[in-house]
């Protein structure tokens, strides 16, 4: 029997009703000595069973039109056409039937051992989402002081000849309310502001000239969620940038300074804003002087005529000549 060892093709072949009588036999005589072959044969068979009852459904489908008239083409051309192999013997069922066996043994292996160990499966964590630092706050604050101070056309949105209606639009605008610290006591005045856009809700800038025009800007905002921070600083080139938290708002001082020159002007805003300065109301319009009346002359109090010591007349004194 050693000279004919059943090889595992023909246990395949065993499985599939594909041996010839005599071939069967001897492959039957082999089993019933091997106990190791047998096994196998009843795993084969059981993958076999699994196959049919996963993919019966899909070969029973009708093709689409045209399918039948290609096979019977082919049939006319190619040679040995007409012996189509059965579904379990077609290649890619094959491959499919590998997979299996793989699938099956594991698991048999866990069986065999009486227990099967839920295995989970873990997930890649997920990459996390881009969020809003106060990093990114700051480099967004330097980047609109580069853009507005480039050209004096369009540095504002709206100026501070009226201080007070300048915080309080961009108070509405930003939902807070907020107002442009006085810079005075630094060298810079405020010459207006505007409405910006940033990654966590509106923000505003405030912007300031000194008398060498050169500008520096206050960036206020949202401060990301959760996230507080005291005095940080960024360059990044000739800008530098002290960012900072304060009272519920994120504010970003920037100019083209050195970082000691740009520290003393922060620690000015910071005090202005610390003591909590609220905006100022807009000037009242100054009303039209109304005229004013004159009071009516009042009549004045007629005086008696008295005469006291009445002089007589000249006429009535002299007499008359003696003609």
């Amino acid at each position: 029997m050693d000279a004919h060892r059943v090889k595992d093709e023909e246990l395949h072949a065993y499985v599939d009703g594909r041996l010839d009588g005599d071939r069967r036999l001897a492959v039957e005589r082999w089993l019933a000595e091997d106990a190791e072959a047998a096994r196998r044969v009843e795993d084969y068979r059981a993958q076999a069973a699994l196959l049919h009852e996963m993919f019966d459904s899909v070969l029973r489908e009708e093709p689409p039109r045209g399918v039948n008239d290609l096979t019977q083409q082919l049939k006319g051309r190619f040679a040995g056409n007409d012996n189509v192999p059965t579904w379990h013997a077609r290649p890619l069922v094959r491959v499919a039937a590998a997979v299996m066996l793989l699938v099956v043994g594991a698991a048999g292996g866990y069986l065999g051992h009486g227990a099967m160990v839920p295995v989970e499966v873990a997930k890649a964590p997920a990459p996390a989402p881009d969020r809003p630092t106060l990093q990114t706050f700051a480099a967004e604050a330097a980047k609109a002081h580069r853009f507005y101070t480039a050209d004096e056309r369009f540095q504002v949105e709206m100026g501070a000849e009226d201080q007070g209606a300048l915080d309080s639009w961009l108070s509405h605008r930003v939902g807070r309310s907020i107002f442009g610290p006085d810079l005075s006591g630094a060298g810079y005045r405020l010459i207006g502001g505007r409405s910006l856009p940033t990654e966590t809700g509106p923000g505003a800038q405030y912007m300031y000239r000194n008398d060498q025009s050169k500008r520096i800007t206050l960036f206020v905002g949202q401060p990301p969620a959760g996230q507080e921070a005291s005095f940080s600083f960024a360059q990044n080139g000739d800008v530098a940038t002290f960012y900072w938290v304060e009272g519920g708002l994120a504010y970003a001082l920037i100019g083209r300074l050195s970082k000691d020159e740009l520290l003393g002007i922060t620690k000015a805003v910071y005090e202005d804003v610390k003591a909590g300065r609220k905006p100022r109301q807009p000037a009242p319009q100054p009303q039209a002087q109304q005229p004013v009346q004159q009071p009516a002359e009042q009549p004045q109090p007629q005086m008696q005529h008295q005469e006291q010591n009445p002089v007589q007349p000249v006429s009535d004194t002299l007499k008359p000549k003696d003609s």
